[in-house]
């Protein structure tokens, strides 16, 4: 039987901390050779676009793919399809909007935990979209935000996160004028701006902090400048092919970052690479996303919509042929 997910289905399904516990778990399966992950599809349609994603992860027993598309003055859609490895059987079609949202804020969230300084410090937002209020819901939900100063172009936007944070999570935040205000001062910066140029300069960044850095996934984007990996001692992606070949602003700084400094975060969670080696050391994760992510977190929500009653059952599908 075929559980049918919708956006709030998905949304009373899970929450940021479940969200973490799942990336965690994945990225420490991918460590281990359990998951098979070829290159995402892109595919031109009309004035948009068509990409898909599989993934095939054996010891956790299931496969699936993601797939979204842009259509322009229409917008942007996301769905999974997760099965069941042994026997082939799609278990759930879902909505995917904010399952991406959370896993990339939970994915970020891990890195985190391994690339920051330890306790809570002043957090600097930069974007007010749904990708930066997952990245201040996952690092308040992980424990490292004392404060925050969030920072977007249109100063309504940035108000409203703010009083939504103040609001919803008890954060104590504020909206300010320009993203150097929002750096100033902060020991974390998060960043997951749609921009063309780079909103975040390295030679704002001072010794000790963290950039998490989510908002570039095509190569005409732009969120950090050149300047910013080459300061990084430690830089940390969710994957070399996606962050070096799909993230504008990496691609464009691949002649001056220092490979020997760059690990994925899958070698990190196993302790095959480290993280952070002293309090002074400027640390950046960066991330586009992937499919591992995608079903990983499928597979959470799946099993907590069955036990929750949540869906609708569409019966058997697709039809079954005969091997």
């Amino acid at each position: 039987m075929v559980l049918l997910l919708s956006h709030e289905d998905v949304k009373r399904s899970v929450d940021m901390t479940a969200a973490i516990e799942a990336m965690e778990a994945c990225f420490a399966e991918e460590a281990r050779g359990g998951v098979l992950l070829p290159q995402r599809i892109n595919v031109k349609a009309g004035r948009g676009w068509l990409r898909v994603g599989p993934v095939v992860m054996e010891e956790s027993g299931v496969m699936g793919f993601k797939a979204m598309n842009l259509a322009p003055g229409h917008g942007l859609r996301y769905q999974v399809h997760l099965y069941r490895i042994e026997t082939g059987e799609v278990l759930s079609i879902m909505d995917a909007q904010y399952l991406t949202t959370l896993r990339t804020g939970a994915t970020s969230a891990v890195a985190t935990r391994r690339l920051a300084r330890p306790g809570a410090t002043q957090l600097a937002v930069l974007g007010s979209g749904p990708e930066s209020r997952a990245q201040l819901d996952a690092m308040h939900a992980a424990g490292f935000v004392r404060s925050a100063r969030v920072f977007s172009p249109t100063k309504a936007n940035r108000e409203r996160l703010a009083e939504e944070a103040r609001r919803e999570l008890g954060i104590d935040i504020v909206a300010v004028d320009s993203a150097f205000e929002a750096v100033d001062g902060a020991g974390m910066v998060v960043a997951g701006v749609k921009s063309s140029t780079p909103v975040l300069m390295g030679e704002w960044l001072k010794p000790g902090m963290h950039v998490n850095s989510v908002g570039t996934a095509r190569r005409d984007q732009r969120e950090i400048d050149a300047r910013t990996f080459q300061v990084s001692r430690r830089i940390v992606v969710d994957t070399e092919t996606g962050v070096f070949e799909e993230a504008g602003d990496a691609f464009a700084a691949k002649d001056v970052i220092d490979r020997s400094r760059t690990c994925q975060l899958c070698e990190l969670v196993s302790g095959a690479r480290e993280g952070r080696q002293s309090d002074d050391e400027i640390t950046l994760f960066k991330s586009v996303g992937t499919g591992i992510q995608d079903i990983a977190l499928a597979k959470t929500i799946y099993e907590n919509a069955r036990q929750m009653g949540l869906g609708r059952d569409i019966g058997e599908f697709p039809y079954l042929k005969s091997s």
